[in-house]
Order: C-alpha cells, then sequence, then structure tokens
C-alpha cells in the first residue's frame, strides 16, 4: 500500500561513533550507503499562486538551502524557518491580528531561546530558524545559495513538515520576535522528497499519544494518551476512531506503554500512577494492579512474554515487575546489585521480549543503553549504547526499532544471534517526527506516536495529534 521511502542511512562516520559508543558482541553487518535526504518547499504567495521554490539537503552535520522566489520588491528580505507545517492565515502575536501565513507560528525555536538572532548564533542564543536574508533584484527576483548548521532535515533541530517564510523588509537580527521583518509575504511548507506515509489523526486537543498497540485479529490500533489516561482504538484500513475506554477512571490519569496479549486483552502502563490497567477486549477494566506505594513511582511500559507473563519497567525505581498468569504483580528482579545504575531523568523505558523466550530487552533513555535481562538466570548484560533518547522498541526477528524521542527519528539497530550485541545501521525522520515515543508493526508498516511529550508541561502542541504509518525499512 505504501512506497518504501529512501533512507537516511548513517554515514560511516557517524556509524563509526555509534558503535565507538558501546557495541558489544560482533555482527555481520555493516551500515548501508549514505542516501542524501532531501526536501523541497513551494512557495506561494497570500492569493495562493507559485512564486518561487525551496530546496533543502542535509550536507553531514549541515543543511544546504537554495531559495528561487520571484515578485518581491528590490532590495533584502528577511527569512526564517517558522514552526509549524501551515501556509494559512493566523493570528500575529506581536499585533493580534490575523495576517497572510501567520497559521505558520512564530520563529522555530527548538532551544527555546526566545530570542531573535542572527544566522550564525547557537540555538540556544537564538532562534534555530534564523536564516541569512534573501537579496532581491530589480527585476523582482531573487537567489540564495547557503548551509546552516542551526536547523537539519533530521534530529533535535528537524525542520520537515515546518515553514520557510520570506518577509517584506531586511531583517536587523536583533528585534524580537522578528527581527522588524514585517510582513509575511511567501509561505512554502517544508516537505520531504520521495517518501509516503500515512497519519492517524486523533480528535482530541490534548491527546498527547504515547502508547500503541496492534491487534492483527481485529485490525485495530490502540493508542493511549499520556495527559488524559483516554485509551482510542483505531481502524488501521479506514482510520476511524472511537474511544476504547475513557480516561479519568478509577485513578488513571494517563496511559503511557500499551500492549495486546494472545487472549486480545489490553495492557495499559499507567506512569505515575504506578499502576498497570487490565482490559478486556471491549474495553472494560478486568484488574487494576497497583505496584508497591511510593513516592515516586513512574510505571513506564510492559510486554507479554513467552513464558506467560508480563514483565513491566519503572522509569524512576530500579526494579522490574513481573505478572503472573493469575494477574498477580511482584517484583521479579532488584536492579540494584545490576550493571542497570539508575541516575536522574526517565531510566528504564521500552521493553521487549525475545523470539527465543530467553530474554528482555529494555532501553535506559537517560543513558542511551541498551541491556540484555536472561529470564533464567536474571544476568543482564549491556547489548550497546550511543541510542540518546531512546524511548519505545519494536523487535522483528533481529531486527530492532528504537523511537528516540528528542532525537525525533526511529532507529534501526540488527541484533546479533544471541540478541547480546548490535548494530545501529539506519535513522529515519519520516516526514518530521514530533517527539516519537512507541512503535507497532501492522503487516508489512510500522506505526510511531507522535506524542509531543516535550509539550505537555509547556508550549503549544501541533495538532491534530496523529500516529504514521510507514513501511519498514
Amino acid at each position: 500500500m505504501l512506497k518504501l521511502p529512501a533512507l537516511f542511512a548513517l554515514s560511516a562516520v557517524t556509524a563509526g561513533l555509534a558503535l565507538a559508543g558501546g557495541l558489544e558482541g560482533p555482527v555481520a553487518m555493516a551500515a548501508p550507503a549514505s542516501t542524501p535526504l532531501k526536501a523541497t518547499a513551494t512557495l506561494r504567495d497570500p492569493a495562493g499562486q507559485v512564486m518561487g521554490t525551496a530546496t533543502f539537503e542535509q550536507v553531514g552535520m549541515g543543511m544546504r538551502v537554495s531559495v528561487s522566489a520571484m515578485g518581491l520588491t528590490p532590495g533584502q528580505h528577511g527569512m526564517h524557518i517558522h514552526d509549524l507545517g501551515r501556509c494559512t492565515p493566523g493570528v500575529d502575536p506581536a499585533t493580534n491580528t490575523v495576517v497572510p501565513f501567520g497559521g505558520a507560528g512564530g520563529h522555530f525555536d527548538p532551544e527555546r531561546s526566545a530570542n531573535h538572532d542572527s544566522p550564525q548564533a547557537a540555538n540556544k542564543d537564538g532562534h534555530g530558524g534564523d536564516l541569512p536574508m534573501l537579496t532581491v533584484g530589480a527585476d523582482g527576483s531573487g537567489k540564495a545559495t547557503f548551509t546552516t548548521t542551526k536547523s537539519s532535515l533530521t534530529g533535535m533541530n528537524g525542520v520537515l513538515n515546518r515553514s520557510l517564510i520570506i518577509h517584506a523588509r531586511p531583517d536587523d537580527y536583533k528585534s524580537d520576535p522578528a527581527g522588524m521583518t514585517g510582513a509575511r509575504e511567501r509561505c512554502g511548507i517544508i516537505s520531504r522528497d520521495a517518501l509516503t506515509v500515512r497519519d492517524y489523526p486523533l480528535p482530541g486537543p490534548q491527546d498527547f499519544p504515547e502508547g500503541v498497540a496492534y491487534d492483527a485479529k481485529k485490525g485495530v490500533l490502540y493508542t493511549g494518551s499520556a495527559a488524559t489516561g483516554t485509551i482510542y482504538a483505531i481502524n488501521a484500513s479506514t482510520g476511524a476512531v472511537s474511544i476504547f475506554n475513557e480516561g479519568g477512571g478509577q485513578g488513571r490519569g494517563s496511559s503511557l506503554g500499551l500492549k495486546v496479549d494472545a487472549q486480545g486483552r489490553v495492557w495499559s502502563a499507567g506512569g505515575a500512577t504506578g499502576k498497570v490497567t487490565v482490559f478486556s477486549p471491549d474495553g472494560f477494566p478486568v484488574a487494576i494492579l497497583q505496584t508497591p506505594k511510593s513516592p515516586n513511582p513512574y510505571v513506564n511500559d510492559l510486554v507479554p512474554a513467552p513464558d506467560g507473563n508480563v514483565y513491566v519497567t519503572d522509569s524512576t525505581r530500579p526494579v522490574i515487575f513481573r505478572v503472573t498468569p493469575d494477574l498477580k504483580l511482584s517484583a521479579w528482579l532488584d536492579l540494584a546489585g545490576t550493571p542497570i545504575k539508575y541516575g536522574p531523568g526517565i531510566n528504564l523505558n521500552g521493553i521487549v521480549a525475545t523470539p527465543d523466550g530467553r530474554a528482555l530487552l529494555v532501553m535506559q533513555l537517560n543513558t542511551g543503553d541498551l541491556w540484555r535481562i536472561d529470564l533464567r538466570s536474571r544476568a543482564v548484560r549491556k547489548v550497546m549504547g550511543g541510542l540518546t533518547h531512546g524511548d519505545g522498541l519494536l523487535l522483528i526477528g533481529r531486527t530492532l526499532y528504537v523511537a528516540r524521542n528528542a532525537d525525533q527519528v526511529v532507529s534501526k539497530v540488527m541484533l546479533n544471534a544471541d540478541y547480546t550485541g548490535g548494530q545501529l545501521v539506519a535513522e529515519e525522520p519520516l516526514a518530521g517526527l514530533r517527539f516519537p515515543a512507541t512503535l507497532a508493526a501492522v503487516g508489512g508498516d510500522l506505526v510511531v506516536t507522535q506524542s509531543q511529550l516535550n509539550k505537555l508541561q509547556g508550549g503549544t502542541p501541533e495538532t491534530p495529534f496523529r500516529l504514521t504509518r510507514f513501511p519498514q525499512f
């Protein structure tokens, strides 16, 4: 149904750095040849007429931008990348009036500097979307080509599915919020070249979808809200969305990791509630399992294993919980005496079981380390490092997909035969990921949540919230 995207494979240099970050155990797999990541923005005037084009290409750590525009007044024009991929009218917060292309929002500001500055300023000091100016000749046309390291087509500074705006006046590179550049005269959405994906939009204004699971027998995706606890059922074919279970009941105000077991029951990790909830196939809570009372619980993810048990991670307490087939929850492994050391922030997060039934693989978000836990001996071994901001995991055979939330990519790791070592072989930003949290497999495709959890405590999320489906790579 979907076309296979061109992969943004790791370059040899990047792959080398990843290996140096902690690969243990050899695998007979070389990183694929690098394929340039490219994007295009078709520039339109407020009437919708095409009045230019901008192209973007990833070149190492930089992004090469080429802009060609026409129909502008002679002189210099400020250019900026704006936060939202919307070339629609919207409110300008500086004047509180509706202006052309106001829907693109403010300047792209990945490090929340809240400061307009020069194109050479570090992102901690100025907007990541601050660009050089476009010089327009007497005939009303202008061209510019430059390379910037402030923004990128992938990663934390990624600009895919954001907007390029050309303004009416020159940029003074100091006045907030936009350098006194005046009206927005041209706008184009930065769209990934040669990629087809499918979005599943969600109806709620505060959904923040964290977990996702797929019931192949029903053809239904489940996703849960980190903010409200509501769990949605999505028809994977039609995209129709219904409420599987409303959040807030039984003290369940958050839903993080989700899984579907062999009986069609839906399991939900309750985050700071410290609870694991089990739902019948029709959405009725059949069990609410409370982990031990503590001042700082954070039940994050879970997985049904081939041994019949369900294993649960906690991101703030160094323990792996286990739920037995009779729905009894207990602490299974105290991590205090293992190589896994808990620190500030989110610790163990995503968890999967190996197909051979011998081990669990768990992701430690705050260190970027992937761990193997033997189900028989409970021995813990580091598989690899370098998976910064690694969140949810999906294991298909020996291929491990990692949602790396703040890095805004899905990573592909090839594991060796006994799952004791791995190699990072590709990173895929899709059409612009927004804090991806977890993954599920649907046939030959993958589905990732665009959780936007970085905006849960502040900031304006892009709506509608959505899940994105794309081919395995």
